[in-house]
């Protein structure tokens, strides 16, 4: 089982919106962005070596923020060194081509997808995708089927929260159906399985009655994952 230790929680920020939730950041460590241009969206690889000094490795929960930055959980799963599955909860598919030298939020799994150690990338999506991918890249709409599969390997899990539908949380994207009770029977279902690491990106742009929402979710989110640990939400 999970606690404080073992599973820490990090928040990446590149600008104010986890500073709007304390009740959340007085579990992890704030890593303090907000100097770095030019990364809304995308990023070149050079300047993303240089975030990458500032974020670690794949250990524990990150919240990467809104989903325009969903791009660094390349970062994390590039770190890992024994064979794993990859499972990715969005209503997007982020797999589309950018520009020579970049790295973009509707890239980053192009990239995820050559490095060796991934077995498969399963995900888990409201959209209706057409786009033609590899053998290696599933998409899933009943996630009780994997579990023999993830039962095989470790798994890592990089969460977008425009999955969910609006009247739960309303992000900066445009966003899927999935309603709060599958999404977090899902994330529990998943918590039961060997997870190396977890990110969660998809806050809503500057709204404090949002934040609230979107601090509530991470916070459901993180003690999924981090079972031992009590959440004493203040008013």
């Amino acid at each position: 089982m999970y606690n404080k230790e073992n599973f820490p929680a990090y928040f990446l920020c590149f600008d104010d919106t986890y500073f709007n939730q304390r009740n959340l950041i007085k579990f992890g460590k704030i890593i303090d962005l907000r100097a770095f241009t030019q990364v809304k969206y995308l990023c070149s690889y050079d300047k993303l070596e240089e975030i990458g000094k500032f974020v670690g490795s794949e250990k524990g929960i990150k919240f990467l923020g809104k989903s325009d930055f969903h791009y660094l959980t390349y970062l994390f799963v590039r770190n890992i060194k024994v064979k794993f599955n990859f499972i990715v909860i969005d209503h997007h598919l982020d797999f589309k081509n950018t520009f020579d030298g970049y790295i973009s939020c509707g890239s980053w799994l192009r990239d995820v997808l050559k490095l060796p150690l991934v077995e498969k990338i399963f995900l888990i999506t409201s959209d209706n995708n057409t786009i033609k991918v590899p053998n290696k890249l599933i998409i899933v709409n009943k996630f009780s089927i994997l579990e023999d599969v993830l039962r095989r390997l470790p798994i890592y899990i990089s969460i977008d929260k425009d999955i969910l539908d609006k009247k739960y949380l309303s992000t900066n994207w445009e966003q899927g159906n999935m309603n709060l009770d599958e999404f977090l029977n899902l994330l529990n279902f998943l918590s039961h399985f060997n997870v190396i690491g977890v990110d969660v990106c998809g806050e809503p742009d500057f709204n404090l009655a949002e934040y609230k929402k979107s601090e509530q979710l991470n916070l459901m989110i993180y003690s999924i994952f981090a079972k031992n640990i009590s959440l004493k939400i203040s008013a």
